[in-house]
């Protein structure tokens, strides 16, 4: 079940750009928050380095989602510059091949 889930979200990212991917899975400022807090990101916000979104480092989906992004990001752009892995197309020949014996033997 994992995987279906991982290969949707991976066709779901291939119809977009990498900077409508991120966007994605990048939180929402919130906007129902206390002066107090508005008033303390403000500050931190004006440090140089400050982190812009630190509950983002926090949550184990977003990682995970931002990760993903990035994966396949890489993944797009290397196949754009290099081509097909040939080890993947051996496989898929492979997996061809097999198929068609298969259907031969019914």
């Amino acid at each position: 079940m994992q995987i279906a889930a991982f290969l949707s979200d991976l066709k779901s990212l291939s119809i977009c750009s990498h900077e409508a991917a991120v966007s994605l899975v990048k939180p929402a400022r919130s906007t129902s928050v206390d002066s107090k807090e508005t008033a303390s990101d403000n500050h931190e916000a004006s440090r140089p380095g400050a982190s812009a979104e630190p509950e983002q480092s926090l949550d184990p989906d977003l990682q995970y989602a931002n990760e993903l992004v990035s994966l396949h990001y890489d993944v797009k752009v290397n196949y754009l510059q290099r081509g097909a892995d040939p080890d993947l197309i051996q496989a898929e020949k492979n997996v061809e091949q097999v198929l068609s014996a298969l259907n031969r033997s019914e």
